[in-house]
């Protein structure tokens, strides 16, 4: 039921943004040299440039259990030829379905055939999807520590694992028919569960099970195994050799077939039809406690020299879903608005043309967060994060997609020449945390700006910063901006 709730709250949340922002797919303004400054409606705008950077994300919470919200963990090494190389591993628990005897503790008729761990894949792969020879490598180790269900884990945690006696052997994968329907029986279910299977060694895994089950006596059955059976990590058997594509797993799912977990085969002995059984062991978010470990190492790729500039506003930026490089923004000038009525703020990203290579997906949405000066907002300390007025109430989706952080073509027409530019721009609607800043007196807006946190570390986005183009030139459109419509009073 709890299951079935989340799911259909994703998909409302999901379908009521979609209709949204299908709604707003183009924004069609004026170019900032022909803003109606003599308009008889009284409708005026205007633009406030940006001063950008690009700064690293490295403290990324990716233990994330929030009802309606899937579970997704990306593991591999991937290397982006402009951000540098990812390694994801992914650690996580997992419990029987039942408490009672175990068939691996049964009569001796009951026979072991084999046992494999299921990662689901999620439907989604970073970096280049129509290679149909790409592959990782990955192994299952036997995590030697516990982990807490309500505890916080981030993007650089880890666990000590037993290395030296595997689960697994290395189990190499074509990333690209990770999206073919697989069964997980042929004499159990239809074929129509996707994902990585890798087979287990018998005597390690039944081992590690058979204490774990037989330690659950109490009126906690589910904490008692728990805490015997710590968890398990997967992970790439070589870090060193990275692929052009690092798919994404889904550890929750609506049954115990398309959840992360392993699968123990079985039959019994000398009973006809009696082929073919499964007893599930099973990744619970209601239980078990899991995260995401993501690296980048970029010491050599172009976003480096980014992460490193000294320019006082850099000429591009660079943006991936966190952990990763993120956008510092200041926008001066807040206190040379007009006083007036705002109707529009809104925060202009422009996409340039090798933003995403071979391929690599731009993010679905961004994100803005804001810094203290320590005067505004008030009781927030100098470089300190907040949330912007824009959000608020936190408990509501509504501020979300009134913000928007979507993708847009924004067009700006030339008054001299009649000309068209369009732009694919991110687009981030802010204000309220406008006009709260002009009424506190506030001319500086400093932001952060993210990618989200549901494919960690994923994405390309390659965008014009403050200085970028040509003043001479139509270059100068792709720079970011704060655009502002007001109307005088």
């Amino acid at each position: 039921m709890n299951i079935r709730f989340r799911s259909l709250r994703a998909i409302i949340i999901c379908l009521l943004m979609a209709a949204i922002v299908q709604g707003c797919k183009e924004n069609t303004i004026l170019n900032s040299k022909i803003s109606p400054a003599g308009n008889q409606v009284g409708v005026y705008s205007v633009s406030l440039p940006c001063i950008t950077h690009t700064y690293y994300d490295d403290s990324t919470i990716t233990s994330t259990n929030i009802g309606g919200l899937a579970v997704y963990q990306g593991v591999g090494v991937y290397n982006d030829p402009f951000f540098g190389t990812m390694t994801g591993s992914t650690y996580f628990q997992v419990i029987p379905t039942d408490f009672g005897p175990a068939i691996l503790a049964a009569a001796d008729s009951n026979v072991i055939d084999s046992a494999v761990l299921i990662l689901p894949y999620s439907g989604f792969t970073y970096g280049d999807t129509v290679n149909e020879s790409t592959t990782q490598t990955y192994q299952a180790f036997y995590m030697l520590d516990t982990m807490g269900l309500n505890s916080i884990y981030y993007n650089y945690s880890t666990k000590p694992i037993d290395i030296n006696h595997p689960l697994s052997d290395p189990t190499t994968i074509n990333v690209y028919h990770l999206r073919d329907s697989v069964g997980l029986h042929p004499n159990v279910l239809p074929q129509n569960y996707p994902g990585l299977r890798i087979k287990l060694k018998l005597p390690a895994i039944t081992k590690l099970l058979l204490n774990a089950q037989a330690a659950t006596t109490s009126t906690n059955p589910s904490q008692d195994f728990l805490n015997n059976f710590n968890g398990i990590c997967v992970r790439v058997a070589d870090s060193r050799h990275s692929a052009t594509a690092i798919p994404y797993f889904q550890l929750d799912g609506s049954s115990i077939y398309s959840q992360a977990g392993i699968l123990v085969y079985y039959h019994v002995s000398n009973v006809v039809g009696d082929t073919g059984l499964i007893e599930p062991y099973y990744f619970n978010t209601g239980f078990c406690a899991h995260f995401n470990n993501i690296t980048k190492s970029f010491n050599h790729s172009p976003v480096n020299a980014l992460l490193h500039s000294t320019a006082a506003n850099d000429s591009i930026i660079a943006l991936q879903n966190q952990p990763g490089a993120s956008f510092d923004v200041v926008v001066p000038g807040i206190k040379s608005l007009p006083k007036g009525v705002i109707n529009k703020a809104e925060l202009r990203f422009s996409v340039l043309s090798y933003s995403n290579p071979n391929g690599a997906l731009l993010p679905e949405r961004l994100y803005p967060l804001g810094i203290g000066n320590g005067i505004y907002p008030t009781g927030i300390s100098e470089g300190l994060a907040y949330t912007l007025s824009d959000r608020y109430p936190l408990t509501s989706v509504t501020p979300l997609i009134v913000m928007d952080g979507y993708l847009h073509p924004v067009s700006y027409t030339d008054s001299i020449t009649h000309t068209t530019t369009t732009i694919q721009t991110f687009t981030m609607d802010l204000p309220r945390e406008v006009i709260n800043s002009i009424a506190a007196g506030n001319d500086v807006l400093h932001l952060h700006i993210n990618g989200t946190e549901d494919f960690y570390g994923a994405f390309h986005l390659v965008a014009a910063g403050g200085s970028y183009g040509n003043s001479n030139t139509n270059d100068t459109l792709y720079r970011p901006k704060l655009f502002v419509v007001y109307s005088k009073l």
